[in-house]
């Protein structure tokens, strides 16, 4: 059973005159411990294939299924408790709360769900390790600094042991060193812990670390041997198409 099964999937905002389709009929399939990268320009709809994929948004069109269960089957309430549990999600901007520690923000998506303070916090400490923020556990948001933030988001998105992490963007807001941190962090869990990985990125150099990268290009793919537009977030030359990338 796939992790997610997501087939011809469209999503359709406004109406008449003001209808815009944002994402016209794509497809995607990964397994557990997969990591696919979707690449492209800004506005290609890599986000609304995220947001579709993890249940943050409903298609208009196309069917999305995470772990065998099918989006369109749920309603709001039993929605919310997939991506609870079984879905973890990374942002460009980093979403934590500032008046919580690094520590009680990495605990809050256990504490949410019911979990025992005692447990919440022993499992954020294992978390924290193991994305190098041990040692910062005692600090609120503002005296850390871009990287050790999105790894500390990244230790949030994971603690509940999704089967999917959704990571949109999650180095555009670093510089290189530490989006390279993040990535290796993203990597490290993939490996060890088999959650599959969806990742958009408008990054050649981040978008190799995958092992599939996946093309759009005004909502649709683009197939494999087409031409990348020269545009400055999708040079030329980039990955085209679903292909095999690094995988390290």
């Amino acid at each position: 059973m796939s992790t997610l099964h997501a087939r011809d999937l469209r999503k359709v905002y406004g109406s008449a005159d003001s209808r815009v389709e944002a994402l016209g009929g794509v497809s995607l399939e990964l397994a557990a411990g997969e990591f696919v990268a979707v690449v492209g320009p800004s506005g290609c709809g890599k986000s609304t294939l995220l947001h579709l994929c993890g249940g943050m948004d409903r298609a208009s069109a196309g069917t999305v299924a995470v772990e065998g269960v099918a989006l369109a089957d749920l309603d709001d309430d039993a929605l919310t408790r997939l991506r609870r549990d079984r879905v973890g999600f990374v942002f460009q901007f980093f979403n934590l709360l500032p008046t919580l520690t690094l520590a009680e923000n990495i605990a809050l998506p256990l504490l949410l769900a019911g979990e025992p303070p005692g447990g919440a916090e022993a499992r954020a400490r294992d978390v924290a390790e193991h994305v190098g923020l041990g040692h910062r556990l005692a600090h609120f948001p503002a005296q850390v600094s871009g990287g050790e933030l999105q790894r500390a988001a990244v230790a949030r998105a994971v603690i509940h042991r999704p089967a999917l992490l959704i990571a949109d963007e999650p180095t555009g807001n670093l510089d290189t060193e530490a989006g390279q941190l993040v990535l290796e962090v993203l990597r490290t869990l993939n490996r060890e812990t088999r959650v599959a990985v969806l990742l958009a990125t408008h990054d050649p150099m981040i978008a190799g670390a995958a092992g599939r990268r996946l093309r759009l290009r005004d909502g649709v793919e683009v197939p494999a041997g087409d031409p990348a537009p020269a545009v400055p977030d999708s040079p030329a030359g980039t990955a085209t198409g679903v292909e095999a990338g690094a995988g390290r």
